[in-house]
């Protein structure tokens, strides 16, 4: 009995969590002799981590040719907390025997990426306990953590968008033309969920005398990773959904409509990581017999775990029961009652829209306006959501008004008569309107001042209201005339002389 035959337990039954949402847990062990150590500590590291090596040659200086191993690498931290259940960095802990129980709890960021393992990459979550002890090797328990982060294709326009493919061919052989063909496939949207069906429009004319084979639907997986040291990129791709049509004769012309089953896969929601792309295509392959060439095209197809509002939002989830199991937190913490992150146990009601033994929907593809039967994540979440509600509250409010008995506004027509308006509907959407009263009414607040508040003024120029230019000048009715100053009666000027009494006159006999 000791610390290596004890248990970390945690509050979700599968180990699951969704991003943002907080990990409770315990460490639990029995010991049967005193035990020292410095401490007991649990970690929480959430990274990713991308390994891959490549082989070159080369020649050295003997000139002779040799192979060397160049490794490719990229790694970062999502999450790296740190916590003593017990004891510290220094002293010294005695733990008398008996069992004991330490609880711990981390908060998950709320746009950490989802947990992923690939080929020559991963992004993990752990937990680790350790006892911390002196000049002796530590002892260490291990427990993994799966985080799935929520994708929501509301979230992204594009998921709205339908997908058409057009795909012409021309055929020849010896130079001789033997005729051309026209394919047109069409998706409704560009996003879905696991479970969902995608109904296909496939229409093709053969005009030609080439038989086609077949016409191929698929469904791609491409993974993407990205090295930082020594930097190169890698990709693998897998199928995960294969239909086929054919074949069509010359001069035919054959339309299907087919329906291709989203598989159960996982979602990854890794826009958070950097060195980590996931990405699906809808990839369209037209086969002409003998040696033509294959007609193709490819576009991005959206798979998430939120579907979108209003089309086939009432499939339920087929990995419901790999969804955060939550229950109540079991350390010893206030309870929180009507605040988790998520309902528990998981977020898809025990409610399935299918009958058992069969994959097709017994409802249309539309939404049902019960949110009981909504199998994705609700969107009555938690004030501690990490990520915002998926899409409003369907409700039986719809967003515009609805024609109903008593209208938002009086039924009276656009003019009637003065007496009218005392025939306005009791029941309006407001007992005093906040507008002038129409109809010429009178009202106890008019809008404006029935009198103005300047006395008349007698202006000068009566003006007609006319503007001219752009600045609003205002021109008179009537102007004076223009006054020529050479019309006016000439006015002589005074002279100063006229006045003026002349001197005596001297007397020359004198």
């Amino acid at each position: 009995m000791g610390f290596d035959e004890g248990l970390i337990t945690l509050n979700s039954d599968n180990g699951s969590y969704f991003s943002g949402q907080t990990v409770y847990g315990k460490l639990v062990f029995s010991q049967d002799k005193i035990k020292k150590f410095r401490g007991i500590y649990a970690k929480f590291k959430g990274y990713c981590k991308i390994h891959w090596t490549t082989q070159h040659s080369r020649t050295n200086s003997q000139g002779k040719s040799e192979s060397y191993t160049v490794n490719h690498e990229s790694y970062e931290e999502y999450i790296n907390h740190k916590a003593f259940l017990i004891g510290g960095e220094r002293g010294e802990v005695v733990l008398q025997p008996g069992k004991y129980e330490f609880p711990f709890e981390f908060q998950l960021p709320g746009n950490c990426p989802s947990s992923f393992e690939g080929t020559v990459g991963h992004i993990r979550y752990e937990i680790k306990v350790v006892v911390d002890r002196s000049f002796k090797i530590d002892q260490e328990k291990k427990v993994a953590v799966r985080i799935i982060a929520p994708l929501d294709l509301n979230q992204d326009p594009y998921c709205r968008e339908p997908i058409q493919f057009e795909l012409e061919d021309v055929y020849c052989c010896c130079c001789l033309s033997r005729g051309a063909t026209e394919t047109v496939v069409k998706l409704p949207v560009a996003g879905y969920c696991p479970g969902q069906l995608i109904p296909i429009e496939v229409a093709c004319e053969n005009s030609g005398r080439v038989t086609i084979d077949d016409i191929k639907l698929m469904i791609k997986k491409k993974v993407t990773y990205h090295a930082t040291t020594n930097p190169a990129k890698r990709e693998t791709k897998d199928l995960i959904a294969e239909i086929k049509k054919g074949p069509i004769p010359g001069d035919t012309t054959r339309n299907w409509t087919v329906e291709m089953v989203v598989p159960s896969i996982d979602i990854y929601n890794l826009a958070a990581c950097r060195y980590i792309d996931v990405d699906y295509i809808f990839k369209v392959v037209v086969s002409p017999s003998g040696c033509h060439s294959d007609s193709k095209d490819y576009k991005r197809l959206v798979i998430g775990n939120i579907p979108l509002v209003g089309y086939q939002d009432d499939v339920q989830n087929p990995l419901h029961d790999q969804m955060p199991q939550i229950n109540a937190p079991i350390v010893n913490q206030p309870s929180h009652q009507g605040n988790e992150s998520y309902p528990a146990p998981y977020p898809y009601p025990e409610v399935t829209p299918y009958p058992s033994g069969t994959s097709y929907p017994v409802t249309t593809q539309y939404p049902l306006t019960q949110k009981s039967q909504t199998p994705y994540p609700p969107d009555q979440l938690a004030s501690n959501v990490p990520y915002p509600p998926p899409y409003s509250q369907i409700s039986q409010n719809p967003p515009y008004p609805q024609i109903s008995q008593n209208p938002p506004y009086p039924q009276i027509p656009a003019y009637t008569s003065g007496d009218a308006a005392q025939s306005l509907s009791a029941n309006t959407p407001y007992p005093n309107s906040p507008y002038p009263t129409p109809l010429n009414m009178p009202s106890p607040n008019p809008p404006y001042p029935q009198n103005t508040p300047y006395q008349d003024i007698q202006t000068p120029y009566k003006g007609t209201g006319l503007k001219t230019g752009t600045f609003g000048f205002i021109v008179p009715t009537s102007v004076p005339s223009e006054v020529n100053p050479l019309s006016m009666p000439a006015v002589t000027p005074a002279n100063p002389f006229a006045t003026a009494s002349a001197p005596p006159a001297l007397d020359k006999e004198k």
